[in-house]
């Protein structure tokens, strides 16, 4: 009986590790306080909306180098408590006005849409 017990639970782990994936891999398992404390720019420090973070690379170049060159870049979105919850994609091309988002629930019509003007942005999955 034993034996038949340990795929069982081997099964339950890969499950459990699976659902969990995605966000670990996506923070490296850290919370927005932990990514600041490592250079990453934040909210208002930054000019972006609370629990939304850029990367040191990105925030080298924030915003004006990016705005020059039509950047595109990755944000990282944490709740009130600074947990993670999606990524999302912004971009100063215009292109992007009309591009595929379909899993952005702010997005009035499934596309990239400007959070301000010159700004698109699109959510990897809904908030």
């Amino acid at each position: 009986m034993t034996m038949r017990r340990i795929p069982m639970v081997l099964a339950l782990v890969v499950m459990m590790v699976g659902a969990t994936a995605p966000t670990t891999l996506a923070t490296g398992g850290l919370d927005q306080a932990t990514l600041e404390a490592a250079g990453w720019g934040c909210a208002a420090s930054v000019g972006l909306p609370p629990g939304h973070c850029i990367s040191p690379g990105t925030l080298k170049r924030w915003p004006d180098a990016l705005i020059a060159s039509g950047g595109t870049f990755e944000l990282l979105v944490f709740d009130s408590s600074g947990s993670f919850r999606t990524a999302e994609i912004a971009t100063f091309k215009a292109s992007a006005d009309g591009r595929a988002c379909p899993h952005d629930l702010e997005s009035p019509d499934g596309t990239y849409w400007e959070f301000v003007p010159g700004l698109w942005v699109c959510h990897h999955q809904p908030e």
